[in-house]
């Protein structure tokens, strides 16, 4: 290796320890593991870019992603930086302050879009730098195997925690974080969207070990991850969490199915067979193992719970429909100020509601109210774009392999969006990078095209 190619496999190297770390520090659920990743992932971008000027040439992102990243970064550090009002702390509103651009568009209050922007902009690096190095199969394969080779580490956590009855998280014993908290998320939802995202993944690894010969290792290995992987999704108690699991599960049957009907290599496929009706086996008895009592229970107080149509998340979901995205306008109100914003729409609602929403709720209401509806599209543009791109290649790709990481990747990303419909995924450190890692490798699929004969 010359002293030119170093940056670049340095910064490669560097997205791959990051993505561990981003797990274990809590998934960037605390402010100032969140603050950490941030500065991460933004030196990684750095040494990327270097890596990049030293080889002299543009890193390997297809056409729509490039201009959705590049967007996103131009409208929010140009608003941030041309904030249009600052929030008064003692007095709980917004006022009118001095823009550097008067009159142009601007964010509300610079000082709580800044950590916002940090962690976007660190996010962001780490999609171009997943999405250059996805172009080399070797590379796609490392970043693959550790998305979900850390994502088995954090669940089988989880699990090791509910077996031993834990009051909490191993390190954090003298916090009682209740009932609900899962391996190194406090709150059971982000753990679910977490197992969501990196559950297709491990499941398309071991399909694909089976696929290849003299794979014994690979096989047991992610074998026994994808089942404890499955596992996990029903021993969490997040209830939308399991559906979501389950739906995803069915799918990947389903295709599998398909898949092995159209092929010509019947024989080979058809071996897989007494392996999933086996996995689905184990899952249960896994499942039954690790103790469901936490989830049943919790499945029983949702089906008891009588829910008034204007209590909770829908009367926060009625405010934001009403009032804020209607205020909201093309460019939004700014990352990181959901919450106060949300309060002054909220005092002017006549909508009841008690309590704090530091989060919408809803990732599919939160993101145009804060990046308005320019932003949303651009955002959607990576998760969407990529979820098309992954089932296309996931119907006509004539490369086994491919096909199976494709229809990986477009069901992780799947049940992210979906989940984001109802909860708030997105606005957690760690699974934006997780999801935007593999969106990066859905991504590639395109990008691989462009570059097969060119120097890796």
């Amino acid at each position: 290796m010359t002293f030119f190619q170093f940056p670049l496999e340095a910064a490669r190297w560097m997205l791959l320890a990051n993505i561990v770390l981003s797990a274990w520090l809590y998934g960037g659920t605390r402010p100032w593991t969140r603050e950490l990743i941030s500065w991460l992932l933004i030196a990684n971008t750095v040494v990327f870019l270097l890596g990049l000027l030293l080889r002299f040439r543009l890193p390997r992102i297809p056409a729509i992603p490039t201009a959705a990243l590049g967007f996103l970064l131009l409208q929010g550090w140009l608003m941030a930086w041309n904030a249009k009002k600052q929030f008064v702390e003692f007095a709980g509103v917004f006022v009118h302050r001095d823009q550097p651009l008067p009159g142009w568009p601007g964010f509300f209050d610079q000082q709580m879009v800044l950590p916002s922007m940090l962690l976007v902009t660190g996010v962001l690096g780490a999609f171009a730098i997943a999405c250059d190095m996805a172009a080399n199969r070797i590379w796609r394969d490392r970043l693959w195997i550790t998305i979900a080779g850390t994502g088995t580490s954090i669940v089988i956590l989880g699990l090791a925690q509910r077996l031993t009855d834990a009051p909490s998280i191993f390190w954090d014993l003298e916090n009682n974080l209740g009932n609900t908290f899962f391996a190194v998320f406090r709150y059971h939802a982000n753990a679910g969207a977490f197992i969501n995202l990196v559950l297709p993944l491990t499941v398309g690894l071991a399909i694909r070990s089976f696929m290849r010969e003299n794979a014994n290792a690979s096989r047991v290995l992610w074998t026994l991850a994808a089942l404890t992987t499955a596992a996990a999704a029903f021993v969490n108690v997040s209830r939308a969490a399991n559906i979501i699991s389950a739906g995803l599960l069915l799918c990947f049957a389903i295709w599998i199915f398909t898949l092995r009907r159209e092929s010509t290599n019947r024989p080979k496929l058809k071996s897989l067979l007494l392996p999933i009706a086996a996995g689905l086996a184990a899952v249960v008895l896994l499942t039954l193992s690790f103790g469901l009592e936490k989830t049943i229970k919790r499945w029983n107080e949702g089906a008891l719970k009588q829910v008034a149509p204007e209590s909770g998340r829908v009367s926060a979901y009625r405010i934001i429909l009403e009032e804020s995205l209607p205020a909201t306008g093309p460019l939004g109100f700014g990352p990181g100020t959901f919450e106060k914003v949300f309060d002054t729409h909220r005092a002017q609602s006549k909508v009841p509601l008690e309590g704090r929403y530091d989060f919408a709720h809803s990732d599919a209401l939160q993101t145009p109210m804060e990046w308005g509806w320019a932003g949303a599209v651009a955002w959607f543009a990576l998760f969407g774009g990529a979820v098309f791109l992954s089932a296309f290649h996931a119907i006509f790709n004539h490369s086994p392999e491919t096909r199976i990481l494709a229809a990986s990747c477009m069901l992780s990303l799947i049940g992210f969006m979906v989940h984001g419909c109802i909860d708030f995924p997105f606005q957690i450190a760690g699974l934006q990078l997780f999801a935007l890692c593999t969106a990066a490798v859905a991504w590639s699929n395109l990008a691989r095209k462009k570059v097969s004969s060119r120097s890796q």
